[in-house]
């Protein structure tokens, strides 16, 4: 957590759906048990308006495949990339995900977005981590069971 928390270097943010998807994780992923999220994340990022609440609905259903029979699902997704594509505050904001869909959805909409290898190697390229402290990490995220988009094979992946 440490390195993330380096990454986003006190500027990470996260809308009402993401925090309490970590809020309701922190039960069975322990890391997450140690996250102020008020700390690093500052209040969540509220969607409120109807019209924009649809739009969320929309593309939760549509672009991520959610149901009305759970209207949780995707919904983290679905806010964060309907404020990425419609406030200008967050225009050169980065999406850090781990999910498969997301991750490529946004990129093919030409939203920066980051993977936790993505996050590591922004990291060596910034001369933050080694690449062998960014395998180091990576290893040990997927040792405690964690999911990785792209999972290095040697330090050397690390390298641009």
């Amino acid at each position: 957590m440490g390195v993330l928390e380096q990454y986003l270097r006190g500027k990470g943010r996260v809308v009402e759906a993401v925090s309490r998807e970590i809020s309701d994780s922190a039960g069975h992923v322990p890391s997450l048990r140690e996250l102020d999220q008020q700390a690093w994340f500052g209040d969540p990022i509220p969607v409120e308006d109807e019209g924009d609440i649809r739009a969320v609905e929309g593309i939760r259903v549509a672009v991520f495949g959610g149901s009305k029979a759970k209207p949780r699902e995707h919904l983290g997704e679905s806010q964060t990339l309907h404020l990425l594509q419609t406030d200008d505050a967050y225009r050169d904001a980065i999406w850090l995900t781990e999910d498969r869909e997301a991750y490529r959805f946004a990129q093919r909409q030409h939203i920066t977005t980051r993977d936790t290898f993505g996050v590591l190697c922004d990291m060596v390229g910034y001369f933050d981590l080694s690449i062998d402290r960014a395998f180091e990490v990576s290893q040990r995220i997927l040792e405690a069971g964690e999911p990785m988009l792209h999972e290095p094979a040697s330090p050397r992946d690390f390298l641009f």
